[in-house]
């Protein structure tokens, strides 16, 4: 090489060393000011509040800060390679594998709840946060996990003031540390950015505008809506808004001026413009020299938890106002039997006042000395969850009085468990448990009068089905109590009785109108061997109960004493008849010839009387004459009328009539009598009761319905003589006429003879009188 080419390479070469070395200055600048940001990010990772560490797929612990190895109670250095399963309980093991199974899955975020065990042996609880995270190959085999103390929410406040003493430390290596370092702050940057609660750091600026915002995580965004692009470079009034109470600001900044830190909250708004609650931890980061440099703040959203807090409140108000105007006993016992609580109305119910005997024995203020150890062995059963429910005993008031209560109880525990106290609840019961006595004395003493009583008494529901019966119903009807209960009433009813049953209670449902109910009616029973007999039956309803009660009597023995004494009454009828007709009407005729004779003589004599005493005295003996006659004839009606005169001789036919002829001869009405054949009755005494409807039925019509013509019928029809009285008068009005003696006469006589009575009003006008009984036969023409 020539001269000039050497000097000319020279040059050159002096030209790239100078080059050289200020690519060189700036690089040690640009690892100066690395190393800084590094340090800086690295003391927040070490010191931040919250654990953070790096797991494989396997659950070994990769990385960890210091916050983390603080939390776990082991040296940084000791953590690498361990098992996260090594700080955890048996019982949260398996939680923690399937948390790391979803973590794996997909690239969300994964939060959990563990119990830890801390190596002093302290009780302590976190929440754990994961997320998976990408290796430089792009395969996922690690995760970063946040560990948040939930038990000791001031442990953020101590990293902060631990990273306030450390900033400003600077390291001074070679290439490869620098290298370390900046991996180290990446995975510092990625573990902030995964964090659960929102940060935010801004520069120290406290004067107008305020503070610039340098850096927001991802969590922040999530929480306030904004991207980090949209914060970086704006003043954190960006999330203040109308409801952001400004005297907390001036607080605030106050306080950050004076270089502490901060816990506070404070209504922010989202990018959307919805308010929420916010709880922020703001303190100042210095430098080595002690400058402050910037502002950290964690940030957490507390919408939720205010809006739990606010609830809690409601329902604490809500509870309050409940014990304290519930009309039931409301006592809180602790473990021992003490008292630490009861409501107002136990105060008026006892007289005591709960400040006179708060933190005192329950069972020896309030419960009698000989229910005290039946009241505690309760007690103790229900402190170890026994539930005892319904359970009555008394209490005794301040007065001496004694009260009984009808008590359930609910024992209380804490958060581990472990029972702390009683909560018992009670009714007075005193007046109720008086009343049942009061009630069950009353049935006894109704059940009594029931068996006892020699009537047969019966209930019945709203469709006709047997409900009780007593003893006398057994007796009555032959039937056991089993056999009837459950069975329709028409099983003790005969025919027709049993058929009208149905209808008749269908008819009471809908229209409400009683025949029978609150009146007693002779009716017909039907035992179980099939056996009909005469009763007699009242029916009442129990409207609330849906029950009809009816008693019922054998009549058979008074009808037959009735019976008996009307055939008695008759036979005396007609003795007196006899007597009238064999004895006064014989001296009256006898007489009646005697004051005839008188006449004849005083009208043919002549003598010396004077014509005026002779005429007087004719006149006297023809009015006695005239009387006699008069008597006579009255007592010969009489006679008849007690002794139907042709029943005994002829039978029923002819003294019916008789009976229509003499009424046609005397009333001055046409009265006729029917019977197409001859019918001939064996019973006298039957013969003798209808003759005797005949004639009442006669003297009704003719007494109130003023009629023209009236027909008295005999017949025979499918078995039964049917003996029908018809009149064309006015009418009969039976329900308003039905309390006379006249009718009740009628329908005596009838059940005397077990025959069917109706009177009822016919459509052309007038009434009609029927009378069925099943006794008699028709007598043949050859005869």
């Amino acid at each position: 090489m020539s001269r000039e080419d050497i000097q000319k390479l020279v040059h050159e070469l002096q030209v790239h060393q100078m080059e050289l070395e200020i690519q060189n200055e700036e690089l040690r600048r640009a690892q100066t000011e690395l190393a800084c940001s590094r340090d800086r990010f690295a003391d927040l990772y070490d010191f931040a509040p919250v654990g953070y560490l790096t797991l494989d797929r396997h659950g070994v612990i990769l990385e960890a800060n210091l916050t983390a190895a603080t939390m776990l109670g082991v040296e940084r250095n000791g953590l690498v390679n361990r098992k996260l399963t090594d700080f955890l309980p048996d019982q949260a093991k398996e939680a923690w594998h399937l948390h790391r199974r979803t973590v794996f899955a997909d690239s969300r975020n994964r939060v959990v709840e563990l119990p830890l065990r801390a190596s002093d042996g302290r009780p302590q609880r976190i929440r754990l946060e994961s997320r998976a995270c990408s290796d430089a190959d792009g395969s996922v085999n690690r995760c970063r996990s946040a560990m948040i103390d939930i038990a000791e929410q001031e442990i953020a406040k101590e990293a902060f003031q631990r990273l306030n003493i450390n900033l400003g430390q600077s390291l001074v290596g070679s290439e490869t540390m620098l290298n370390r370092s900046i991996e180290h702050v990446r995975l510092l940057t990625e573990a902030v950015a995964h964090l659960g609660e929102g940060i935010l750091i801004t520069n120290d600026d406290l004067d107008w505008p305020g503070p610039q915002i340098v850096f927001v995580n991802d969590a922040l965004c999530r929480i306030t809506g904004y991207t980090s692009e949209e914060l970086i470079g704006q003043s954190p009034r960006i999330l203040q808004g109308d409801a952001t109470d400004r005297d907390t600001l001036e607080r605030i900044k106050s306080e950050l001026a004076a270089g502490r830190s901060v816990l506070f909250e404070l209504a922010n708004y989202r990018k959307d413009g919805t308010p929420y609650d916010a709880e922020l931890f703001i303190t100042p980061l210095f430098d080595s020299d002690g400058r402050r440099t910037n502002f950290v703040a964690i940030h957490r959203d507390i919408t939720k938890r205010k809006q739990s807090e606010e609830g809690l409140r409601r329902e604490h108000e809500l509870s309050e106002g409940i014990i304290a105007s519930s009309q039931h006993i409301i006592v809180l016992l602790d473990t021992e039997g003490r008292i630490k609580r009861f409501n107002p109305y136990l105060e008026e119910l006892a007289g005591w006042q709960l400040a006179e005997v708060r933190g005192r024995d329950w069972f020896e203020v309030f419960v009698p000395e000989r229910e005290r150890r039946s009241a505690r062995g309760l007690f103790d059963r229900s402190l170890r969850g026994e539930r005892t429910r319904g359970e009555v005993n008394s209490i005794v008031a301040k007065d001496g009085r004694e009260l009984r209560i009808e008590w359930y109880d609910a024992p209380l525990t804490s958060a581990d468990g472990e029972f702390n106290g009683l909560l018992c609840t009670g009714q007075d019961v005193t007046e109720r448990l008086q009343d049942q006595q009061a009630l069950r004395e009353r049935e006894e003493r109704l059940q009594a009068v029931l068996n006892t009583a020699a009537d047969a008494i019966i209930n019945i529901d709203r469709d006709g089905v047997i409900t009780d019966v007593n003893p006398a119903t057994e007796r009555l009807f032959g039937y056991t109590e089993q056999e009837l209960i459950g069975q329709n009433i028409k099983i003790l009813m005969p025919s027709p009785y049993c058929d009208e049953h149905d209808d008749y209670l269908a008819r009471y449902r809908e229209t409400g109108e009683a025949r029978i109910i609150g009146s007693g009616r002779e009716v017909a029973g039907k035992r179980k061997d099939g056996s009909t007999f005469p009763i007699d039956l009242a029916v009442s309803e129990v409207d609330h109960l849906d029950l009809f009660t009816g008693i019922i009597r054998d009549s058979s023995e008074r009808k037959m004493l009735l019976r008996d004494l009307v055939g008695i009454a008759e036979d005396e009828q007609r003795r007196i008849g006899q007597d009238l007709h064999d004895g006064t009407q014989q001296e009256l005729a006898g007489l009646g010839m005697l004051a005839q004779t008188l006449l004849n003589n005083l009208t043919n004599e002549s003598g010396d009387q004077p014509d005026a005493s002779r005429s007087k005295q004719r006149s006297l003996a023809q009015r006695i004459v005239e009387g006699i006659d008069r008597a006579h004839r009255e007592v010969q009606t009489v006679s008849r009328g007690l002794v139907p005169g042709r029943l005994d001789q002829m039978g029923l036919v002819e003294a019916l009539r008789e009976l229509a002829s003499r009424t046609d001869q005397l009333s001055g009405i046409t009265c006729a009598f029917k019977c197409e054949r001859p019918i001939q009755i064996g019973d006298d005494l039957t013969a003798t009761h209808l003759y005797r409807i005949a004639q009442e039925a006669l003297t009704n019509a003719l007494k109130h319905a003023r009629p023209e013509h009236i027909l008295v019928a005999l017949e025979y029809e499918d078995g039964q003589i049917v003996l029908r009285v018809a009149d064309d008068g006015k009418g009969f009005d039976l329900a308003r006429r039905s309390d006379g003696m006249g009718l009740k006469t009628m329908q005596y006589r009838a059940s005397l003879i077990g025959a069917g009575l109706t009177v009822e009003a016919v459509e052309t006008g007038g009434t009609l009188v029927s009378c069925t009984v099943a006794d008699g036969e028709v007598q043949d023409d050859d005869r």
